[in-house]
């Protein structure tokens, strides 16, 4: 029979997003069972070629009066139960009820800095009302999948790199990971890290700056060259190995 029901399904999923994804936008499609308008009938309920006919008790407002003494009662239409229409045989695919379920696709065009855990509301793309009036809301949870490199908190990107002893001590380039690639970031001498030190607000780096007689700055810059060269070595013993 006829449902009387005001709007559509509301409909609740969740998508999963790569952190570059949740940075950058992406678009996404969605898939999820809902109730669809019956194709058989075209949301009619009633066999196509056919019409539903004026209940003749209610006169089509689904609703009956009558009078008990001084007062009047209102009821539902028994004749039509209240639909205010009388059909002689129904949709064999969705049997009068207009709607059947069915999955139902969504692309969604995510923009860029979303959180984890944020819902995003798609007006009207839920399940379809069987009344033929709006159709319901669609609800995403986005899930926003950690990166093994980058990390957000709140609006910033923190990274960790690297540096040696003698970059920190020193100074020196070192190449960093960025959303847009890489990029050559110069530290300053005399630069100890202590890193994961944290405040209330936010996680970062620490910098100290240490003071080095010329004799201890030449000392270092000695290891550094002698640093280098193992390295070279290690490096011409790989390749001839």
């Amino acid at each position: 029979m006829f449902r009387q029901k005001m709007g559509g399904e509301d409909v609740k999923v969740s998508v999963e997003l790569s952190f570059m994804e949740a940075v950058q936008g992406c678009n996404k499609t969605v898939a999820f069972q809902t109730d669809l308008l019956c194709s058989a009938c075209g949301g009619s309920g009633v066999p196509p070629g056919t019409r539903p006919e004026t209940c003749k008790r209610c006169k089509g407002s689904g609703m009956v009066f009558q009078q008990t003494g001084p007062f009047t009662v209102q009821s539902t239409c028994p004749q039509c139960r209240g639909s205010g229409k009388i059909v002689s045989s129904f949709c064999k695919t969705c049997k009068g009820n207009r709607v059947v379920r069915g999955t139902k696709t969504v692309k969604l065009d995510i923009m860029p800095g979303v959180d984890n855990d944020e819902i995003l509301k798609v007006y009207r793309s839920g399940g379809a009302d069987p009344e033929g009036n709006q159709a319901g809301d669609l609800y995403v949870t986005l899930k926003v999948r950690e990166d093994p490199v980058f990390r957000r908190e709140r609006s910033d990107i923190h990274v960790d790199a690297p540096l040696t002893i003698t970059q920190a001590i020193l100074g020196g380039t070192t190449q960093v990971p960025t959303l847009t690639g890489d990029v050559v970031v110069k530290t300053s001498k005399n630069t100890t890290i202590l890193p994961n030190q944290t405040s209330p607000y936010a996680r970062s780096s620490h910098f100290l700056y240490r003071n080095l007689t010329e004799k201890q700055r030449k000392l270092i810059e000695e290891f550094a060259k002698e640093e280098e060269r193992e390295d070279d070595k290690r490096a011409a013993a790989r390749a001839s190995g």
